[in-house]
């Protein structure tokens, strides 16, 4: 009986001790740390703004968000630049223009244009700059510009290019780039 007891007490005592941690976060995979990069979340895109969010470092200060900003409004640049690319690509193929290949190629050109003058009109929605240990600085950077003024700028030049006009239904563009922009938003 002795030892049926002692058995028993052995056995609650291993429960008791194991149940007395509480409840327990899971633990982080070994040798990872999250980081949380400052103005990243004001770096996301949604279906009514392009965004871009970067960092950059120098041992001046101004130099440093002077590069911020570069690299920024490159990545800026480059997003609106490929989504843009992928509407062209989508309004084309339903459309199916007579000299697809030229119209894309002059549409892809016209764009780029266009995205170069309209990145003047960015606004800056987060700026964050640090000095580190060696004595260097590091910014941090988001900017945003609204669809519509990318959508507008689109607009206004191709109404000045009457090649472009003739193949150009302007109510399906809207409706590709609206699409775009919303598929955008639902990937964060």
């Amino acid at each position: 009986m002795k030892k049926v007891t002692l058995l028993f007490f052995s056995l609650a005592a291993v429960v008791t001790l194991s149940s007395c941690g509480g409840s327990k976060e899971a633990a982080s995979p070994k040798g990872f740390n999250e980081i949380v990069v400052p103005c990243a979340d004001q770096g996301r895109s949604d279906a009514t703004m392009f965004r871009a969010s970067s960092s950059a470092t120098s041992r001046d200060m101004a130099t440093c968000r002077e590069k911020a900003l570069l690299m920024t409004k490159q990545r800026l640049a480059s997003l609106i630049s490929s989504t843009m690319k992928s509407v062209t690509e989508r309004y084309v193929n339903e459309m199916e223009v007579a000299d697809a290949s030229n119209f894309e190629q002059t549409f892809e050109n016209m764009t780029r244009d266009i995205v170069k003058q309209k990145l003047v009109e960015v606004a800056i929605t987060c700026e964050k700059v640090g000095q580190k240990e060696d004595g260097s600085y590091e910014t941090y950077m988001a900017l945003e510009v609204s669809k519509d003024v990318i959508y507008n700028g689109i607009d206004k030049g191709i109404a000045k290019d009457k090649k472009l006009e003739v193949m150009y239904d302007r109510e399906k563009f809207k409706a590709k780039f609206d699409e775009e922009m919303d598929k955008m938003s639902s990937e964060y």
